[in-house]
């Protein structure tokens, strides 16, 4: 496979959400006692300067603290953003695949794989058609409308989401 790790890039607004709301998102949602047997599925959180590895390294500390182990039997590197490469397209946005009316959408209309990957609606619609963290469908109704789909596919997703808890 290569000497790589797959992992996920994600541009924030640090007026919206801070870089340590972030981790904690990501080790709330971690296994950091789990150790992955090759770099392709290494366990990482990737900093970009001194800042952030202060901000990183404190928070690996603190979810050692929380979990009561050693901070020595987290799994989870921390290490210098090096190089990221997109993946091929269609590794990109996985739950969006299983509607292939809504991916055949967005992906005539995303001139190549890089802008749907970075598109900000097909990251919307894939963490809502996915699993994970618990979804406000009140908010994705509302956002609903601003996606730009086609009628067919905004009411589908309106239904489908007023069937939700």
């Amino acid at each position: 496979m290569g000497d790589h790790t797959e992992a996920i890039s994600i541009d924030y607004d640090p007026q919206l959400i801070s870089y340590n709301d972030l981790l904690g998102h990501f080790w709330n949602a971690h296994r950091c006692q789990r150790n992955n047997s090759s770099r392709q599925y290494m366990n990482a959180v990737f900093y970009q300067n001194d800042e952030q590895h202060k901000t990183a390294t404190a928070s690996l500390e603190a979810q050692a603290k929380r979990l009561g182990i050693d901070p020595s039997k987290v799994k989870t590197h921390i290490l210098p953003v090096a190089e990221f490469t997109y993946a091929e397209g269609y590794h990109q946005k996985y739950y969006l695949t299983r509607q292939s009316d809504i991916r055949d959408f967005l992906s005539a209309t995303y001139p190549d794989a890089k802008s749907l990957a970075d598109s900000t609606v097909a990251t919307r619609l894939n963490a809502y058609l996915g699993t994970g963290m618990d979804k406000d469908w009140k908010t994705f109704l509302e956002e609903l409308p601003s996606y730009g789909l086609p009628e067919n596919l905004e009411k589908r997703l309106e239904k489908a989401a007023q069937q939700k808890p």
